[in-house]
């Protein structure tokens, strides 16, 4: 059925990227230039755009590009082409991303030297709103407060900066839902057109400081689906996948499984594994990071 569903797209008017199991291409049915926001897929015609977080059947897809008034005037037009069966509109997924209230952020003071310490200025700090939190499940630690794209705040992570916990990054909130430090480096990562995912806001601090503010931090070692729909939505030429390097082979391992995940949506030429040459960035000097950042083909 996958030809008869390529070839409906393509009379109606879209340019199809071939990406595995899907589709790729923009939408019709509204402005826009982004050539992989809208997501197809190859067997059912089930698809998403990223940017309006829309979905459907073929036949919705059908009847929004064409304009037609009727949901029967695209079943009919899509039977008239040979396909005579379409899968059940998606069920959509119950949600429980939790929102924070500021005051949580109250007892969080502008205390830096743990970070400076470890070369971090404190200008960084301030413009990531981060300072140490004074009681809570965080007290005691460096906090990064985590807000999504209506500066709702959604989430911490709290660095341990007594050397007395056994837990070195405690994170509140869904972690499945964050994409940072996406609110200070949208633009960043749109100029330059790359980006490279890492596991740690430590990871992506040591970067930031070398002047390489393109990153993502995955908290772990996996990419959620919030991270992949962001990167289709941001229609980049180059994913680099930088996780550490550490001897348990644990970093190497992650980031190939990174790619396969990524390579669903993909073209190979768009993904590239870039590990630090030490243990992870945190453990490089400024100029390590650059001489790393400049052996690298953009």
């Amino acid at each position: 059925m996958s030809d008869g569903i390529k070839d409906i797209l393509t009379e109606i008017g879209y340019t199809l990227r071939d990406c595995g199991k899907e589709y790729r291409t923009k939408p019709l049915y509204r402005d826009s230039d982004n050539p992989n926001v809208l997501c197809i897929q190859k067997e059912t015609g089930v698809w998403f755009d990223f940017k309006e977080n829309k979905y459907g059947k073929l036949e919705d897809l059908v009847k929004l590009t064409l304009d037609l008034k009727d949901i029967s005037e695209a079943k009919d037009f899509i039977k008239s082409k040979g396909v005579t069966h379409t899968v059940s509109r998606p069920k959509e997924k119950l949600k429980s991303q939790a929102f924070y209230k500021l005051d949580n952020l109250s007892k969080m003071f502008p205390e830096y030297e743990y970070w400076e310490s470890r070369g971090v200025s404190s200008t960084t700090l301030k413009m990531l709103e981060s300072g140490v939190m004074k009681e809570g499940k965080l007290n005691n630690r460096y906090v990064f407060p985590i807000f999504d794209g209506y500066d709702r705040l959604v989430g911490c992570a709290g660095r341990d900066i007594t050397n007395k916990s056994p837990i070195k990054w405690k994170l509140l909130g869904e972690k499945r839902y964050w994409v940072y430090p996406f609110k200070y480096n949208k633009d960043e990562i749109l100029k330059a057109k790359h980006v490279f995912l890492v596991e740690s806001i430590g990871d992506m601090l040591s970067l930031w400081e070398a002047g390489i503010k393109n990153t993502l931090v995955l908290f772990g070692l996996s990419a959620s689906s919030k991270i992949k729909q962001i990167l289709m939505m941001l229609n980049l030429d180059k994913i680099y996948i930088s996780l550490n390097n550490d001897e348990s082979e644990a970093g190497n391992n992650a980031a190939k499984s990174i790619y396969a995940s990524l390579s669903n949506h993909f073209d190979d030429n768009q993904l590239q594994i870039e590990l630090p040459t030490k243990n992870d960035f945190g453990c490089m000097s400024k100029e390590e990071i650059l001489t790393w950042h400049k052996r690298i083909k953009m």
